[in-house]
Order: C-alpha cells, then sequence, then structure tokens
C-alpha cells in the first residue's frame, strides 16, 4: 500500500510539473484591468474596465516592459487612429466590432512607450478601449508638465487636413487631429492637448443655419453624442477657434458677441492663471471674415478692459497664392503648420515657452 501512494504522489508531482512548465511555454497575459497603468488624454467615459472615447485627439498612453502589447478595441469602422512606439509613426484603420490590434511586437523584451490618438471626431461613431494584453508588465506612462485645451470647429478637428486639394469633400480618411495646428504645437511643447471640436459646428449657429446641438451645447460634454457633462480640466493654454459657421455665408448671429463673452468667463473662472486665445481665420473670407473678427476682437477688447490681461487674439492667416489648402479648402497639412507656427509665436512672446523638441 505505501508503495502505491508513493507512485500516486510521483505521478501527481509528474503532471504539476509538466502543467507548470507549459504554462511558461505560453504567452502570458497581463492580469490588470484593462484601464489600469493606461493615461487617457482628453474626454473618456470611463466604465473602469473600458475606455470610451469620441472627441477628436483623445488620446491613450502606455508603458510596458516586454516584447509585444495588444489591445482590444471596438468600433464602427470608420474611425483610425494615430499609432505612436517609441516615435515611430504608422496608422490604425479600425474594423467594424470588436478586434484584437497588435501594437508592438519585438524580438526580445525591452521598456517601450505606446501612443494611440484619435484622427477623427465623434461624426464617425464611439471606440472604445476593451482590453489591454502584455507578454511583460504594464507600467506608469509618464505624465505632461504643460497642456492646452481647444475648443473649435471643423480646423481643429483636423477636416481634410490630408485631402489633395480643395476639390475633395468631408471623409474620415482625410481627416487627420494628429496634424492641427493645436497637436503640432502640443507636441513642440511636449504638451498634452485636449481637443473638442467638431465640423460644421459653430458657437450659437451651426453652418448653413442649423441651431441645435452647437458648441455651445456639446463642449462641456464627455462624449458629443451623450448628455453626462464634464468640468473643463484646469490647463495652461486655451484656444477658442469659434465663428466660421456662425458668420458663413453672409449670417450675423445677434446672439454671438453675448454668448461669447458667456464662454470666455466660465473658461477664465475655471482656469484662472490660463492663457486665453480667441483664435480666427483663415477659412472665412470677405465681408463674413470682416463681421466674424470684429465680433471676436470686440469681446476680447472688452474683457481686457476689464482687466484680463491673459486673454487675447490671434489672427490666423496664410500668404497669398499659397498651396495650404485641403478638403473644401480646409488648411491642409502645410496650412495648420502654418498656423501652429503662429500660434507658437505668441505663446512664446506671452509665456516665454521654448521647444522641447
Amino acid at each position: 500500500m505505501p508503495e502505491m501512494i508513493d507512485k500516486r504522489a510521483q505521478a501527481t508531482l509528474m503532471a504539476a510539473l509538466l502543467l507548470v512548465i507549459g504554462f511558461a511555454a505560453w504567452p502570458t497575459y497581463a492580469a490588470e484591468p484593462a484601464l489600469k497603468n493606461a493615461r487617457l488624454i482628453g474626454r473618456f467615459l470611463d466604465t473602469g474596465d473600458q475606455a470610451v472615447f469620441e472627441w477628436p485627439g483623445s488620446a491613450i498612453e502606455f508603458a510596458f516592459e516586454g516584447s509585444w502589447l495588444d489591445v482590444v478595441l471596438d468600433d464602427r469602422g470608420k474611425n483610425s487612429l494615430v499609432l505612436d512606439v517609441d516615435g515611430r509613426l504608422s496608422r490604425i484603420d479600425l474594423k467594424k466590432g470588436s478586434n484584437t490590434y497588435r501594437l508592438v511586437a519585438r524580438q526580445g523584451a525591452g521598456r517601450h512607450s505606446v501612443r494611440l490618438v484619435r484622427r477623427t471626431e465623434a461624426f464617425f461613431g464611439t471606440t472604445t478601449l476593451k482590453d489591454v494584453r502584455t507578454d511583460g508588465t504594464l507600467l506608469q506612462p509618464e505624465r505632461k508638465k504643460r497642456s492646452l485645451l481647444v475648443i473649435g470647429d471643423s480646423i481643429s478637428a483636423g477636416y481634410g487636413i490630408e485631402g489633395k486639394d480643395a476639390k475633395c469633400k468631408f471623409s474620415a480618411d482625410t481627416e487627420n487631429q494628429y496634424l492641427t495646428y493645436a497637436a503640432i504645437a502640443a507636441r513642440r511643447y511636449d504638451a498634452d492637448v485636449i481637443t473638442l471640436a467638431a465640423s460644421g459646428k459653430g458657437l450659437v449657429r451651426n453652418f448653413q443655419g442649423a441651431k441645435g446641438r452647437t458648441m455651445v451645447d456639446l463642449y462641456d460634454r464627455v462624449l458629443p453624442s451623450r448628455r453626462d457633462r464634464e468640468t473643463l480640466p484646469k490647463t495652461d493654454v486655451i484656444i477658442v477657434h469659434l465663428g466660421t459657421n456662425d458668420f458663413s455665408g453672409g449670417a450675423r448671429p445677434a446672439n454671438f458677441a453675448a454668448s461669447y463673452a458667456e464662454l470666455l468667463a466660465k473658461l477664465r473662472a475655471n482656469a484662472p492663471d490660463a492663457m486665453i486665445y480667441a483664435g480666427f481665420g483663415p477659412l472665412l473670407t470677405g465681408e463674413d471674415f470682416a463681421a466674424a473678427d470684429k465680433a471676436v476682437d470686440d469681446v476680447v477688447k472688452q474683457r481686457r478692459d476689464a482687466g484680463d490681461s491673459k486673454t487675447a487674439m490671434i489672427r490666423f492667416t496664410e500668404p497669398p497664392g499659397a498651396s495650404l489648402r485641403g478638403c473644401d479648402w480646409h488648411p491642409n497639412e502645410a496650412g495648420q503648420k502654418r498656423m501652429a507656427n503662429q500660434l507658437e509665436d505668441r505663446i512664446e512672446a506671452d509665456l516665454g515657452w521654448t521647444h522641447t523638441q
């Protein structure tokens, strides 16, 4: 009887060893919830184990020690992301439904920095981060010391940046928030940027006169498609780039100035020390441009006369005849770079920032 017990014990031990060896040979998934150690930049509906996002430029950062990293994303199949792995960029066109995407695949283990940035705006539907998987260890990404906030329309969302000329129309394929003026400036200053922007939206009147779901209604929403609200974050620089759609086609909305003044007052109350820029141009021309420019400038002057010296206007201009237009006459990549340079000139003059990269 004792001999039989010993044989059974040996068999059990051998099976356990084989099981351990077998598991050691298989890839392992990090046991942490999907959002643990993921840094979310922008507006996200955080459910604890998933992150839902819609705003253009919404970004997710990972740091990990290992050889590979996967994410599980759910999408309508219309959106695309910029993938930045250790400074190397690529594009991910998301497929419909829930799918696994391998972001990093290396021969040996090492430390890696990974960033996903949504190129496309809320019009193309919700994206959900459902899971993060690695054969190594998820680490805590380093936080940025500076931040920018943008409240804008199609120009800030990245409409048509990658279009070949002004003849192409609105599409997800040619939209890219990563190449917008504010995103470019943020990278040069090693800052975060939160972009609350939607094509066709005005402050009080949308393109072609629609008055529902203007930026007054949307800018404080967690997701544009939902009514959940979120307080604007504390930030160093705020750019309000609205008015193009309000004044397009000869429109002159009577309540624009009052609504603009109210927005600036709310932004100042929330961020007492931020530099606030009222940006305008370069999409409107002629009398429409003049009317919008005057309305914005008047509101800024009122605030400065009242003692707010950290509110100023930026006129985004372009040289005559330059080929700086993408789809539907929106600034292309060269046009957005010029806008970034103009924004940076003001930031450096007003705040003394210098480029970090």
